[in-house]
């Protein structure tokens, strides 16, 4: 008897754990609306909807795909599209000493605007939340934003590329930003725009 129970708990368990794999694999793909692409032998981020370049320094591991994410930034990704938006990518250091992200949408409003709104909805939750300030990268003007959030210092960067505002994120921590922020910098100051150059 016991033996019979012990054999029906096990086929509940396995067909618990098949339709839970079953879910999760018809999951609907996010789908990405400005497909994009990182190279890494080059280092070289390329948005070709959108038409624009970054080039990375650095040892840094980028995720373009949404699919590819982990759980919690393909759940960030819905969210991003479900308000319009989208996550275009994340990615850290080999190491996990830094993180990037970025998010475009398509807003057509001046970076300092964009900036500003991002601020306000985010007042609350950042600490040492510093004012904008201008930014130049080569003959692009950006918006640069410093603040902490979660054990982190983040630096965001504003810019648009036609009508799409983009919001590039970088972080780490408050000990060791002052040595990567010139990376971060660099890497912003790196943008290419691309379209019409086809």
């Amino acid at each position: 008897m016991a033996d019979r129970a012990v054999a029906q708990a096990a086929r509940r368990f396995a067909l618990l754990v098949w339709c839970a794999s079953l879910l999760v694999s018809c999951a609907a793909p996010i789908r990405q609306f400005y497909r994009d692409d990182f190279y890494p032998e080059d280092k070289v981020y390329e948005n070709k909807p959108i038409g624009f370049m970054l080039t990375f320094r650095g040892s840094w591991t980028i995720i373009t795909d949404p699919n590819a994410m982990n759980r919690l930034y393909r759940d960030f990704a819905v969210t991003m599209q479900k308000a319009g938006g989208e996550l275009l990518f994340m990615g850290s250091s080999v190491e996990g000493l830094y993180g990037v992200k970025a998010i475009a949408i398509n807003l057509n409003e001046p970076p300092r605007e964009y900036a500003r709104y991002i601020r306000e909805i985010n007042g609350g939750d950042v600490q040492n939340n510093t004012e904008p300030v201008d930014f130049l990268a080569g003959a692009h003007p950006m918006v640069k934003w410093i603040y902490d959030k979660s054990g982190y210092r983040f630096v965001e960067f504003f810019f648009v590329v036609d009508t799409y505002d983009i919001r590039l994120s970088f972080w780490t921590k408050p000990e060791t930003f002052g040595g990567f922020l010139p990376v971060f910098e660099d890497i912003t100051g790196s943008l290419t725009l691309t379209r019409g150059l086809e």
